[in-house]
C-alpha cells in the first residue's frame, strides 16, 4: 500500500504575517519618557583663566548624589524620598537676601539694585571701551577681535536692561530693580553610578522651583503666570500676533529677575 505524503504547510505568507506584527507592536508600543524640563544651553564663554574670578561659597547653591541616591544639599541630607524638600531650599536661596540692602545673611548671594541711569552709565563705558577697541591696530594686539565681540555683546546686554528696567518700573512702581549676584548659581554633582532617575528628578525640582518663583513674579507684576506666556509664545513664536513679542519681553524680564544657571559637574568615580 503506498503511503500517504503528509500535506505541506504553505508559508508563503508568513514573512507578510511578521511583518505586519512587527509593525503593530512598534506602533502600540510606549516607551518611557524622562520627566524632567527642558532647558536652554548656555553659550560657551571663552575667558582666560588668569580672569575668571573665584567663585564665592556663598553664591554657589551645591546639590550632591551619590550612588544610593541620598541627596546632599549644602550642609543637609534629603532622603530619595523627601526630595521635595529642595523646592523650598532653592527658594530660600534666591529670596533670602532679596529685598535687603543691609542686615543680609551672609551665607547666600547678595542682590544688587539697579537703575536706569546705573544702566546707561554701564552703556556709555561699553561704548567708549568698543571706541578704543576700534582705534587699535589688530597687528599688534591679536586678540583685539575678541574684545570687540565681548564688548558688542556686553552693549547688547546694557540696552536690553534698559529696556527691561523701564518695563520694570511701569508695572512695579519702582525705580531700582533687584539683581541676584552674577555668579550665583546651582551646582549639580553626581557619580558614575548614581541613579539616572534620580539625577532627572532632581533636575526637574531645581526647575520646578525657579519656576514657580518666575510665576509668582509673573502673576504680580503682570496678573499672568511666566509659564503660561512661555507656552503661548512656544506655541506661537512664528505666527505675526502683537502677543508673542509682548510676551517675549515680559518673559525676559521674569528671567533677568529669577536666572536659572545650573551647572552639572562631570560625573565622579
Amino acid at each position: 500500500m503506498a503511503k500517504r505524503e503528509a500535506p505541506e504547510i504553505n508559508a508563503g505568507s508568513m514573512a507578510d504575517i511578521a511583518f505586519l506584527l512587527l509593525i503593530f507592536f512598534l506602533v502600540t508600543t510606549t516607551m518611557d519618557k524622562d520627566t524632567a524640563y527642558l532647558r536652554m544651553i548656555p553659550k560657551k564663554v571663552e575667558i582666560p583663566p588668569e580672569k575668571q574670578p573665584e567663585v564665592e561659597k556663598k553664591n554657589i547653591y551645591k546639590i550632591a548624589i551619590n550612588n544610593k541616591q541620598v541627596i546632599q544639599a549644602r550642609d543637609s541630607i534629603i532622603r530619595p524620598e523627601d526630595i521635595s524638600e529642595l523646592n523650598s531650599r532653592i527658594k530660600h536661596f534666591y529670596l533670602v537676601n532679596r529685598d535687603r540692602k543691609t542686615n543680609r545673611e551672609l551665607n547666600y548671594p547678595y542682590y544688587a539694585f539697579g537703575t536706569k541711569d546705573m544702566y546707561q552709565q554701564k552703556l556709555n563705558e561699553a561704548y567708549i571701551r568698543l571706541d578704543n577697541y576700534e582705534r587699535q591696530d589688530a597687528a599688534k594686539n591679536p586678540n583685539i577681535d575678541k574684545y570687540i565681540e565681548q564688548t558688542l555683546n556686553e552693549i547688547a546686554e546694557w540696552r536690553k536692561k534698559l529696556e527691561i528696567i523701564k518695563m520694570y518700573s511701569q508695572y512695579s512702581g519702582k525705580t531700582e530693580m533687584p539683581e541676584i549676584a552674577l555668579q550665583a548659581h546651582i551646582r549639580l554633582e553626581s557619580f558614575i553610578d548614581t541613579d539616572y532617575s534620580a539625577y532627572v528628578a532632581v533636575q526637574s525640582e531645581v526647575e520646578k522651583a525657579v519656576t514657580q518663583l518666575r510665576d509668582n513674579e509673573s502673576s504680580e507684576l503682570f496678573g499672568i503666570t511666566y509659564s503660561a506666556m512661555r507656552t503661548y509664545w512656544q506655541q506661537n513664536m512664528l505666527e505675526d500676533k502683537p502677543r508673542v513679542s509682548e510676551y517675549r519681553e515680559k518673559m525676559d524680564l521674569i528671567e533677568l529677575l529669577f536666572p536659572l544657571r545650573l551647572i552639572e559637574v562631570k560625573p565622579k568615580r
